[in-house]
């Protein structure tokens, strides 16, 4: 199993090397950060997800009210919505539903006519499938804390990259094993001292790279931040990583599985900084 913690990339929770404005990216962080929590088909309107390998299906049982929903495994019988992948396609079908290929529909997604809304992503030789309820949003939002901004956060740091990446096998939060890519390392200085942090990718082709993920955690972890670790982007041209990044840590965000249950988060890749990192989103969202 994979780990779906750079969902946030497909939201722009960038920190771009070339940023002009810091601080504006980090204005734009927080509202990326927002959407991605209480839209739709944000963090807190999943109500439950599935992985189908490559020739399976799953399927939502006709009896199941909308707030009761929950995927079932094979296709199940004719009037129930189900989801199978099978020649590349995630084909969605049921009563009152076209068939529709997940994979090539806007946003990956289709609403049901109960208002339930499917969503896929692809892997290798599999699909996890994601349904949400848009009415669990406001249940169970409750807005997310960021630490003020402060423009001591905004450093230079130097990348080595790896010309051959190298694949890693981890563990993540639902006891799956994934697969990240080592694509170099990050000199970052920090309070006087200059840490190495390790720069990953779910990629390993150079020219198709254009950003660095770092995995963090600091002094403030389990207190003000999220224990599990937060993440760290840094984003380029297409295969050209500069040598000197400039580095928000402003736009640092907590692992994914602050906010569901139902992501995959890598815990054994994380880098322990030992500051306090008092910057970026903070844990539990509602407090402190």
């Amino acid at each position: 199993m994979r780990s779906l913690l750079l969902s946030a990339l497909l939201l722009g929770l960038t920190c771009t090397a070339a940023q002009a404005d810091p601080r504006q990216d980090w204005d734009g962080f927080r509202a990326a950060m927002t959407q991605q929590a209480s839209g739709p088909t944000g963090m807190y309107a999943i109500q439950d997800a599935t992985v189908i390998a490559a020739n399976g299906a799953a399927h939502l049982p006709a009896a199941q009210k909308p707030a009761d929903a929950r995927w079932a495994k094979d296709a199940g019988d004719q009037g129930d919505v189900r989801v199978s992948y099978r020649n590349g396609q995630a084909l969605i079908e049921g009563p009152g539903i076209a068939a529709v290929d997940l994979l090539k529909a806007k946003e990956q997604q289709h609403t049901l006519p109960n208002g339930l809304i499917v969503r896929a992503t692809i892997y290798e030789n599999s699909i996890k499938t994601w349904l949400y309820n848009p009415a669990r949003v406001a249940q169970h939002y409750k807005g997310l804390s960021f630490f003020p901004y402060d423009p001591k956060g905004v450093v230079k740091a130097t990348f080595t990259r790896k010309d051959k990446p190298v694949g890693l096998s981890h563990l993540d939060s639902r006891n799956h094993t994934g697969l990240m890519y080592w694509i170099g390392d990050v000199e970052l200085p920090l309070q006087g001292k200059t840490y190495t942090l390790r720069a990953f990718n779910k990629g390993q082709d150079w020219n198709k790279l254009n950003h660095l993920l770092m995995f963090v955690t600091d002094k403030t972890s389990k207190k003000t931040t999220y224990g599990g670790g937060r993440s760290l982007e840094v984003h380029f041209p297409p295969g050209q990583p500069p040598k000197t990044l400039e580095v928000n840590l402003n736009t640092m965000y907590s692992f994914l599985c602050a906010h569901s249950d139902y992501y995959n988060c890598p815990i054994n890749l994380t880098t322990f900084v030992p500051v306090e990192l008092r910057y970026g989103e903070k844990y539990p969202p509602t407090g402190q």
